[in-house]
């Protein structure tokens, strides 16, 4: 993997969940009769999914059921799902999503970069979800492609952490998870690499890739 630092498609998500689209964020416009834009089965395709949620008009989306991340072997059903909130978080929605970490499993940071849930449990949860919502802010954790490299920018550590990915297995490997078609095929030894810079989350039995793909650039011409 040649990284410098210088500072999907499923038949079937796993998982029974739902979701309601609506125009917009606040409860008053919600309560207007032409704001909400229907409820709708959470599909295996989630890229897909959430392209067209975004097409439709949506701006608030509100998802059931809680998503449990945690260790145990089963918790990888929750992928889907929880890819789901990346994606809609890089078209810059709002999310209504509620999430619980368990005892073991990763640490609620390396999410940090996702719209914050509404409810967050676990230990430690109140403190997590107040500094969350504090420092959120649309691509704190995403890559972007150029010829032949990708583009890794991360915010979720504090400061900025620029990888550049320029080996063709390891581009690979990422596609492969982001878009959710698992990790089955991909070198253990480049797993390895992708968890230790927090890329690759291991949830369960299953991997789960953070970084999005930025759909409209929401910074400073002087942070490009």
């Amino acid at each position: 993997m040649s990284v410098t630092n210088a500072s999907a498609s499923l038949t079937d998500s796993g998982v029974d969940a739902r979701f309601s689209l609506w125009r917009h964020s606040d409860g008053a416009v919600r309560a207007a009769g032409d704001a909400h834009l229907g409820d709708h089965a959470l599909s295996g395709d989630v890229v897909a999914q959430a392209r067209q949620v975004y097409e439709l008009g949506a701006r608030f989306v509100s998802i059931e059921p809680t998503v449990e991340i945690g260790p145990e072997p089963g918790a990888e059903r929750m992928i889907p799902l929880l890819s789901f909130v990346r994606e809609l978080t890089s078209y810059g929605l709002e999310v209504d999503w509620r999430a619980r970490m368990a005892p073991g499993g990763p640490e609620w940071w390396v999410f940090s970069h996702l719209f914050p849930p509404s409810v967050l449990d676990g230990p430690r949860a109140d403190e997590a979800l107040t500094v969350w919502r504090a420092r959120y802010h649309v691509g704190r954790c995403f890559l972007r492609r150029g010829p032949g490299f990708m583009q890794i920018r991360d915010r979720r550590h504090g400061g900025l952490r620029r990888m550049t990915v320029s080996d063709d297995v390891y581009i690979s490997a990422i596609d492969s998870v982001l878009t959710g078609q698992g990790a089955d095929f991909v070198p253990e030894p480049v797993v390895s690499v992708l968890e230790k810079q927090n890329l690759f989350i291991r949830i369960g039995n299953g991997l789960w890739c953070a970084p999005y793909r930025l759909r409209r650039w929401p910074l400073p011409s002087w942070e490009v």
